[in-house]
């Protein structure tokens, strides 16, 4: 039964894989400045739950603790971009007015 566990925790770490990349090619491509900082916090959660996966799947309880400091960097790292974008566009906005 164990061997089907690891199975099922192969298939979520690549379907989180792929949900990465979607991540990472949002944060390139996208149009605007909220769609990257959108797919950043993606790359951020999705990492997240791949660490926890991983952890589980190996059976490491310190990939735990990682994976709650990688989740307040990534969250601190979306806090201060979401900062940046409204500073900048309240000058924009100012600098039309």
């Amino acid at each position: 039964m164990a061997q089907y566990y690891d199975i099922l925790y192969i298939v979520v770490l690549a379907f989180l894989a792929v949900g990465i990349l979607f991540g990472l090619i949002r944060a390139i491509v996208g149009p605007t400045r909220a769609d990257r900082i959108l797919g950043i916090n993606m790359i951020g959660s999705l990492s997240t739950a791949s660490i926890a996966v991983l952890a589980v799947l190996l059976k490491e309880a310190w990939l735990l603790d990682v994976c709650l400091v990688y989740c307040l960097i990534s969250f601190l790292a979306v806090v201060i971009l979401a900062k940046i974008h409204i500073s900048v566009k309240n000058e924009k906005e100012e600098r039309h007015d």
